[in-house]
This record gives structure tokens, sequence and C-alpha cells, in this order.
């Protein structure tokens, strides 16, 4: 029996636009039992499948599962019912082999056609997004929903909608600590706790992000858009944004409702041009459309 047998269970959990609720869910059970989700299949061997995936999303979801090492599970969103199977050989990596074309400086480089999602981790449910790379910049993007769904998960709940997205940003900029803070209190938020109670927590969080200077070398400057201020200057100001419509909405005040994910997914590829790769991760979860609602709000 080896080691793995012993080791703690590392789920890699997968979310279908209508799956937020299990999504959720899931990442509360994970953390109460002292778990640590996977970061790819290829570190675990179970999976965790939240909603209920459209075909395309089904698809990606069965080459992951293919690509999982044995021994692998399934598991329910509850984490409690199994199936397995024999591996089968995983289909042809989705990048293609490389060509070369001239990048902005007029030299002549690789260039590779790279999908990010829609099975990636701290990601849009639903969303895939295909670059053109040479090294690691951004040539060109295109963004398309392969899975939607028409719900309103977050509609009651303001402050924790965006507790959700602020988490997803942290854990992408590498800040993995005040990513987990940031879902707890996403959670509490979900339970039930009160709204000054809850306050009295996040006022010193959204302090520490938002002065934090590492994080705003990373993120200033970062998927810049003119001419929409509802939608922000750059990632540090759509964070700053969020971090404030937090604290109005436990205060008792008024939220803005997300932006309809069909306007976000029209502005996604300018801002990805020109953008690293890690860069593009972060304008992405700057944005965090919620394909699980109307394209149109």
């Amino acid at each position: 029996m080896g080691l793995r047998a012993f080791a703690a269970p590392r789920p890699f959990v997968v979310a279908a636009a209508d799956g937020t609720r299990d999504r959720v869910a899931v990442e509360a059970e994970v953390r109460s039992r002292g778990w640590r989700p996977a970061l790819s299949p290829a570190e675990t061997g179970m999976l965790v499948v939240c909603g209920t995936p459209g075909p395309a999303l089904a698809d990606a979801i069965e080459t992951v599962w293919r690509d999982m090492p044995e021994p692998r599970v399934r598991a329910s969103a509850a984490l409690e019912g199994v199936a397995g199977g024999a591996r089968r050989s995983a289909d042809p990596d989705d990048a293609g082999m490389a060509d070369r074309a001239d990048d902005r400086d007029g030299l002549r480089l690789d260039v590779l056609h790279v999908p990010l999602g829609p099975v990636l981790p701290h990601w849009p449910a639903g969303l895939r997004i295909d670059l053109t790379l040479q090294g690691d910049v951004v040539q060109a993007a295109d963004a398309a929903a392969v899975d939607t769904a028409d719900g309103a998960f977050w509609d009651a709940h303001p402050a924790a909608s965006r507790l959700d997205s602020v988490s997803r940003l942290l854990r992408v900029a590498g800040w993995d600590a005040a990513g987990e803070e940031a879902a707890v209190l996403r959670d509490k938020a979900l339970g039930g706790i009160p709204d000054g109670a809850l306050a009295t927590r996040f006022l010193p969080f959204a302090r520490m992000v938002g002065r934090s200077r590492t994080l705003g070398w990373m993120t200033r400057g970062v998927g810049t858009l003119t001419g929409r201020p509802d939608i922000g200057i750059d990632v540090k100001d759509r964070l700053d944004e969020w971090l404030r419509e937090i604290g109005t909405a436990l205060e008792g005040g008024g939220s803005r409702p997300r932006r309809p994910w069909g306007e976000l997914l029209e502005v996604l590829p300018p801002l990805l041009e020109g953008a690293g790769l890690a860069e593009a991760r972060l304008i992405v979860a700057s944005l965090d459309p919620d394909l699980g609602t109307a394209p149109d709000g």
C-alpha cells in the first residue's frame, strides 16, 4: 500500500454554469475536513463535478477524468457517492504545434495556440478563452461560453457574490491565505451571520488587501480599460471597487448587480492582447463573468 492511501484526499473540483451553489458547498466542506483542493488533475485521483454540465463542458470533463492517475474516484457534490473506471488513453492536447510569426517588436517567435478553460482552477464556470501566444505574450484572444445557465444564485447575496470574486482573484494572484479568508467570509455571509458581525471581520481584511504593496504592484496597470468606469480602469481598480461594494452591502447600503457576462466577454479579448499569460489570468479574474446567469443580465 502506497503513501497516497494515507494522505488526505485532494479533490479536483469542476463547476458547471448552474453549479455555483454546489461548488460553494463543496469548498466549505473541503475546508471543514481539512483537505486541500487539487490545482491540477495530475495531482489527484478524485474528481468532483458541481452542477449539470452541458455537452461541451461534459466532454472537457471526460478528458480530465481520463488524464487523472489511478486509483481514482468521481465523487458527488456531497462528497459521498463515487464511481471509477479503467483509464483510457488521453486525447491529444488541444495546444497546437508552434508556427512562427513576427512579434510586436518585429522578431520571429514561435506562435502557440493555447486554450484556457473551461476546466481550470479558480476559473469562471463555462468559460473558454483561446489564446494565440508568442513567448508568453498574448497576440490574440477569443472568448466563448461553452456552458451557460439562467440562474440567480447570487442575486440575494451581494456581499457573498463579491467575496467569491475577491477570493478567486487573490488565489490567481498567488495569495492563497487571503483568498481562503475571503472564501470563509463568503460562507459566513451565506450562512446568515449578521452583517454587523461580519463587517467587523471584513474591514481589517479589506484594509490588508487594499494596502498590499505587492498586490498593487501585480495588478495596477494590468487589463487597462478606458472609457468604461462601470467596469473599472484596471485589475487593481476592479478589486478595490469590489471591496468597497462588499463594505457598503454589509452596512446595509445598495449594491450594483454583476455586469452581464455577454458584455464582459465582448471586452475581454482586447484587454488580453499584449498581456503576459499570468496577467491574462488576473484580467479574467478581475472581470469574473458569471455564466450561470442570463447573458444580458
